[in-house]
């Protein structure tokens, strides 16, 4: 019993000291979101699914600027597929 009122002692100081800024200050709970945080797209640093989609549209252009619009069905998915 001695053991167990220690430890939920010990989490609660943990969390009281963990929290002070917040708790007492008002301060805001930092940004841990990637791509809204300030001080990451200062270092350039971007989320997954940002980069994924950055690639996505250059290799969509690329692509795009080598298709004419004629061609079988299974470039169908092109966009730019043009049955005649």
């Amino acid at each position: 019993m001695k053991t167990l009122l220690a430890a939920i002692v010990f989490v609660g100081i943990a969390v009281l000291l963990l929290g002070v800024n917040i708790f007492f200050f008002h301060r805001p709970f930092p940004d841990g979101e990637i791509s809204t945080n300030p001080e990451m797209r200062k270092r350039g640093i971007k989320c997954a699914k940002q980069e994924e989609m950055e690639m996505l549209s250059a290799r969509r252009s690329r692509d795009k600027s080598q298709c004419d619009g004629h061609y079988s069905d299974a470039c169908a998915s092109c966009g730019l597929y043009h049955k005649e």
